[in-house]
């Protein structure tokens, strides 16, 4: 049961009368009741409130970035408890972080939403916790937090605007670590340049000293965010012990921790009026370019694979003619098997909820936009959609359907004589690999035996024009996918993020052949950089 606090504020009490105690004692745990509002189908991307929503309430928005063990949930219940007015000598503790943590893949891939509404301040408070991942890694995973961040900024009731991103540290921490350069990177790469006069730095496990040791290696690392007059990191102070049994003979630590965090918010919200509110409109186009290059190269990689296995299938093909020269000669009837590479729609009903419908063309018969297209309700308002033409294909939207099917490469042993052989090879719009100067052996062989000296410049004519077609495709998707490279180097905050790093390796030898030489190079440089920083 509830019980008031003598001498505290009717409000105060009013809170602890619709909490719920979690733990007596001093200070006695509170759990605030809130309402959860799902932000997606699967509820990887949720919001909290506590308390009714009324009129125009002015707003706080901050968005909370830190690994696993960094002291993220007590900073998060700390301002709860500032913002609620909730002081040392109450004795009392009120919690909002989730109790239910489900399955431990979905808490680390979950973006939560905390909404606190104060009635007496006709204010309202939103706090943003990034998933505390850190524990495992995995490009996949990093995208998925991408995603469910993407929906949140998306959501009609979700966030537009952000007033603070801070980076949560430990303070004994004398240097910044593999795993928490690669958090921050993963999350700060999500955002526009002009989020970085809004990034600042929660220290936490403070002993009220200079954090000397952390601050010099922010500034090592070249983390973005913003510097006070001395050129130090914006930073503030917090102890996390508030929450901690109190016992007499150590009172005046829970004091002084109390109080440290206390003061470091009220500058911290002070400092905050200094700092204009940012829009996340540049940093929705940011994460719309990472979603056009992520399918720009798996599409680049689909039709480079289809590609080789035609290449492939000629040759087994001309290796077939020559076996059988002879008797094809004598009979063009005479059927010998040929492995064919064909395309073939499947069902994807069973992929996960994120990759369950897929933007592809009819026209070109490729998955324009496979993964993750899970934000538009129908193909024209695709993410890889601009100008009402694909940003993958060219082609325009109206050739594009977003269903749950998707096109793959198969192939298939096949008989066949040589005369349909022909037939097939001749149809143009056939997207084909072939050797022509190898093929013109076997044409000159079969010439005069088969009397199809005409059918068969016919159909070196039609090659030829396969060939050149499909190279100026793959030319035109390469660039596609560096002009979205380029594209974020401009408006990203962290345009050498792991997002585009793990494509350069494969990038990179496809420019060369294109022959963009102002762009290998800057393709080069980003991933010498990334090389750099993984040697530090």
């Amino acid at each position: 049961m509830a019980h008031r606090l003598s001498g505290a504020s009717s409000s105060l009490n009013d809170l602890i009368k619709i909490s719920q105690l979690l733990s007596p004692g001093q200070p006695a745990l509170h759990r605030l009741p809130t309402t959860r509002r799902d932000l997606d189908k699967d509820g990887k991307t949720r919001k909290w409130t506590f308390g009714q929503k009324y009129g125009n309430l002015q707003n706080k928005t901050i968005l909370m970035v830190g690994e696993t063990g960094s002291g993220k949930t007590t900073l998060i219940n700390t301002m709860v408890n500032y913002f609620l007015g909730v002081k040392f000598e109450d004795k009392v503790w009120f919690e909002i972080t989730e109790e239910e943590k489900r399955n431990q893949r979905e808490f680390h891939t979950s973006a939560t939403v905390y909404e606190i509404i104060s009635e007496e301040k006709l204010s309202s408070l939103t706090i943003i916790d990034t998933p505390g991942y850190g524990d495992t890694r995995g490009i996949e995973k990093d995208m998925e937090i991408a995603r469910n961040l993407h929906e949140l900024f998306l959501h009609v009731t979700g966030v537009k605007d952000l007033d603070a991103v801070c980076l949560v540290l430990k303070s004994t921490q004398n240097r910044i670590s593999e795993n928490q350069r690669y958090i921050f990177e993963a999350v700060l790469s999500l955002f526009g340049k002009d989020i970085e006069d809004n990034i600042m730095l929660f220290i936490t496990h403070s002993d009220g000293g200079r954090p000397t040791n952390v601050l010099e290696a922010i500034k090592n690392e070249k983390i973005p965010c913003c510097y006070d007059d001395e050129n130090k990191p914006v930073h503030f102070l917090f102890n996390n012990r508030q929450s901690e049994k109190q016992a007499k003979k150590y009172e005046h630590v829970s004091k002084s921790s109390w109080e440290m965090g206390e003061s470091s918010l009220e500058d911290f919200f002070e400092f905050l009026n200094s700092r204009q509110r940012k829009s996340l409109t540049m940093t929705v186009r940011v994460l719309k370019e990472h979603m056009q290059l992520e399918a720009c190269v798996e599409s680049l990689k689909e039709r480079i694979k289809f590609r080789e296995w035609k290449q492939r299938e000629l040759t087994k093909v001309q290796d077939a003619l020559k076996l059988n020269k002879e008797k094809i000669e004598k009979n063009e009837n005479f059927p010998f098997t040929v492995t064919t590479v064909y395309k073939e729609k499947v069902d994807i009903t069973g992929a996960s909820w994120w990759d369950r419908k897929v933007t592809s063309c009819t026209e070109c018969q490729v998955n324009c936009h496979e993964y993750g297209c899970w934000i538009s309700t129908n193909a024209v308002w695709c993410q890889v959609m601009k100008d009402k033409h694909c940003t993958v294909c060219k082609c325009p939207d109206s050739k594009h359907v977003r269903e749950s099917r998707k096109y793959v490469t198969e192939q298939r042993e096949e008989k066949v004589i040589f005369k349909e052989l022909k037939k097939k090879h001749s149809n143009t719009n056939e997207e084909v690999i072939y050797d022509r100067n190898s093929f013109k052996e076997v044409e000159t062989e079969h010439e005069k035996a088969l009397k199809m000296k005409e059918e068969m410049t016919k159909l070196e004519i039609g090659l030829k024009t396969v060939l050149t077609e499909n190279e100026e495709q793959r030319k035109t998707l390469v660039k596609g996918v560096c002009v979205s490279i380029i594209k974020l180097s401009e408006i990203a905050l962290k345009p050498d993020s792991v997002f585009t790093i793990q494509y350069l390796d494969f990038l990179i030898p496809q420019v060369e052949e294109v022959g963009a030489a102002e762009w290998i190079q800057k393709l080069k440089d980003m991933q010498k950089l990334q090389l750099l920083k993984n040697h530090l």
